[in-house]
């Protein structure tokens, strides 16, 4: 029989029982055990019993498997004391479950017998776990500070530097004593007894001794010295666990030796176990079997070195917005581009268009000129037989004339107010977004040189600078719209560009609750959080909608106050009076680049009341991360990362990069924000928040956090934990309703 205990964080704890020795758990339907959460994967882990041993075997997950807080890399024993951590679940197994498969199977689910347990995070490693009272070896619970009684001073444990039979075990661990002599017991039952235990590593049988019992007899006995003692000693604490560990000092009550321990050499100094070698380790009688790892076929591929360390696997976000199919343009279209082409090759020729300044290509005379030019040209082409009878004349002349003159397929496509997003990465591949759905427009440009001239005219109009010197350009347009154009040499497949345009007015947190990206409770939660003056981190993919979240909780800030805003290329836009934006600058010439971090000085110097943060991906995360721990109270700030865990470690790991110290750093980034919020687009385009959590504090393997609402079935709801911050809230004065958290 296989029982398996599940309980979620913050959820009852269940039972299944299963007939078989193996048992998968995962995310999707398959598996034995399905687990539907999105830090589970599709084939998470794999539990296996084998010889009355349960082994858990990580099945390369993204997040991994944890066993007491330790992330696994390779397979493990565990028993039914070993807490393992699936994601947001504790998975334990029941070793009295495991002894007879011969047992009927039950099929139904056993409800929990006792409460969930109120801290489920996993423990750290550093934390001391508390032995259940069946853990004891007599199977009594009483404690085990009191001192043991001794006939005789303990023995110091002999050498392992000295020479000892081959069939012998290896030195006891540290902090283990020899076994004193101690009448044998009658076994319980011949029922329970089971083989002897004693191999050593190399697979040999130790000297003969007397019966061993089982582990479940009750009391266990003691090995028999070859030397009897004077007097028995009641029975021994049981031995500390390999797999915790070493105490950094003997402990005041010692362990039982090993099974079948080698004969006591001359007194010699005490070795420490070495800790690179647990088989070396063995276990008492009557102790808890120890998770022991198994040997694994991949351990080449294990790190090895001083400090090396793995890292835990970044979540992925979906990929629904991109994918988008062509239809590929038909003859008509083909025929109209090539006749533009031939005939704006000529027209250029005739009015030198290439050595014109950029200013006269507004001016109505040269529109005339160029007009009237096209319209003879049309009609010879017409006159020869050249121009088919499906192109209509006045189409062919207006889409030359725009190409010549103006930004060709770009003037329609800018003129339309519902389209927010124009991506063009050649000249026949031009896509257009309208509320976050991105479909071809089904225009195009007569050739490669005709794109690249528009896309220097563009970037001429709004006082920039792109050439074979200067490529790429990155900038922000007279009505808000973010331009970023590359070409060659660097655009190796031709000019390439991305438009988009600025949302005015940006939303506010209501109009967000109004339509679906949150709900009203979490709206009202986020003002709260604004008016009592909480940092908080807003993380999603790129192009997820964190700027209009950013945008709404800026706006969020009472009247009256100044806020200061700093982004690379502004894309923000306040409807407020009291706002100051800043914005980077790429040197030029004699010109100096004007980075983050030095807007973030400036920006701290304006002595803003509120600071807002577009985006972080450099050297400003650690005077960043300084600054919210001294005096920057209420600061909103933008991180590219699916998930609080994912773009809190990013923060981290730049502001280390940038000079922070290692230890201080993840401390810092905790301190910094109390709430974190994750915006998330969906495949239809519409945005939502994932979730919205608070910071707790941080831990060895990332960061503590707990969530407040997340979004799920199609949903929002509240997790069920207040904030701390909110005990204070009504001491200041500032409402807070907690039935939003119910």
């Amino acid at each position: 029989m296989f029982t398996i205990l599940i309980q979620e964080k913050g959820g009852e704890q269940r039972r299944m029982v299963f007939n078989k020795a193996e048992v998968t758990i995962g995310r999707v339907q398959g598996n034995d055990i399905v687990l539907p959460k999105g830090n589970v994967s599709k084939r998470h882990a794999r539990i296996v019993l084998k010889d009355g041993k349960f082994i858990i075997v990580d099945l390369k997950s993204t997040n991994g498997t944890y066993v007491n807080g330790r992330k696994i890399t390779s397979p493990l024993v565990v028993k039914d004391s070993d807490k393992i951590y699936i994601g947001d679940f504790i998975v334990g197994v029941d070793e009295a479950g495991g002894d007879d498969l011969d047992r009927p199977s039950e099929t139904t689910n056993v409800p929990p017998s006792a409460p969930a347990p109120q801290d489920l995070r996993p423990p750290r490693p550093t934390e001391a776990q508390p032995m259940a009272p069946h853990m004891i070896p007599g199977g009594n619970a009483e404690p085990l500070s009191a001192p043991l009684p001794r006939s005789q001073p303990p023995r110091p444990a002999p050498s392992p530097t000295r020479d000892m039979p081959a069939a012998r075990e290896p030195a006891p661990p540290l902090g283990a004593r020899e076994p004193e002599s101690r009448p044998m017991p009658p076994l319980s039952s011949p029922s329970t007894s089971r083989p002897p235990i004693g191999r050593n590593a190399g697979g040999t049988m130790p000297p003969p001794l007397s019966p061993i019992p089982s582990p479940l007899a009750s009391p266990p006995p003691m090995a028999v010295q070859p030397a009897p003692m004077a007097q028995p000693a009641p029975m021994p604490p049981p031995a500390r666990d390999i797999s915790a560990p070493l105490p950094s000092s003997i402990p005041a009550t010692p362990a039982p030796s090993p099974i079948a321990a080698a004969p006591l050499a001359a007194p010699g100094p005490m070795h420490a176990p070495d800790p690179i070698a647990p088989a070396a380790a063995p276990t008492s009688i009557g102790a808890p079997a120890s998770v022991v790892p198994i040997a694994d076929k991949t351990k080449g591929r294990n790190l090895v070195g001083q400090g090396a360390k793995r890292v835990v696997g970044r979540a992925v976000a979906m990929p629904g917005r991109r994918g988008v199919q062509f239809d590929p343009l038909d003859a008509k279209t083909v025929k109209l581009l090539d006749l533009q082409a031939n005939i704006l090759e000529r027209l250029r020729t005739k009015l030198d268009l290439d050595k014109l300044p950029l200013e006269r290509l507004q001016e109505d005379e040269l529109w005339d000129r160029a007009q009237n030019a096209t319209i003879s040209m049309v009609e010879a082409l017409e006159t020869s037989g050249e121009l088919p009878k499906y192109i209509e004349h006045q189409t062919l002349i207006d889409e030359t004339l725009k190409e010549a003159l103006a930004l060709g397929p770009l003037e329609h496509l800018l003129a339309d107010e519902n389209i927010d997003e124009i991506i063009i990465d050649r000249r026949d591949r031009i896509v257009v977004g309208k509320d976050g759905n991105l479909r071809g427009s089904g225009r195009a440009f007569s050739s490669d040189d005709v794109f690249e001239r528009v896309v220097k005219r563009l970037v001429g109009s709004e006082g920039g600078r792109i050439d074979e010197t200067t490529p790429i350009i990155d900038l922000r347009m007279h009505d808000g719209t973010r331009l970023t154009a590359a070409i060659s040499p660097v655009a190796v497949h031709g000019a390439t560009l991305v438009l988009k345009k600025a949302k005015a007015p940006m939303p506010t947190l209501a109009d967000l609750g109004a339509r679906g990206t949150m709900s009203t409770g979490m709206a009202n939660f986020l003002a709260t959080c604004v008016t009592a003056r909480r940092n908080i981190l807003v993380c999603g993919a790129p192009g997820s909608g964190k700027t209009s979240v950013v945008a709404a909780l800026a706006a969020a800030s009472p009247q009256g106050e100044r806020v200061v805003s700093i982004e690379e290329v502004g894309e923000l836009s306040l409807a407020r009076e009291e706002w100051v934006a800043l914005e980077t600058r790429v040197g030029v010439g004699k010109h100096a680049d004007v980075d983050m971090t030095a807007l973030l000085e400036t920006a701290l110097r304006l002595l803003p009341d509120r600071l807002v943060v577009g985006e972080v991906r450099g050297r400003e995360a650690l005077p960043l991360i300084h600054a919210l721990n001294a005096s920057a109270d209420g600061t909103v700030v933008a991180m590219t990362g699916e998930g609080a865990n994912t773009a809190l470690t990013r923060l981290a790991t730049l502001a280390r990069a940038a000079g922070g110290q290692h230890d201080a750093v993840r401390d810092l980034v905790a301190q910094a924000f109390e709430i974190v919020v994750h915006v998330v687009r969906w495949s239809d385009g519409s945005v939502r928040v994932a979730s919205i959590d608070e910071v707790v504090g941080s831990s060895e393997i990332g960061f503590d956090t707990q969530p407040l609402f997340q979004f799920q079935n199609g949903n929002f709801v509240p997790a069920g934990h207040v904030p701390r911050f909110y005990s204070e809230l009504e001491a200041r004065g500032i409402p807070a309703d907690q039935a939003v958290f119910r």
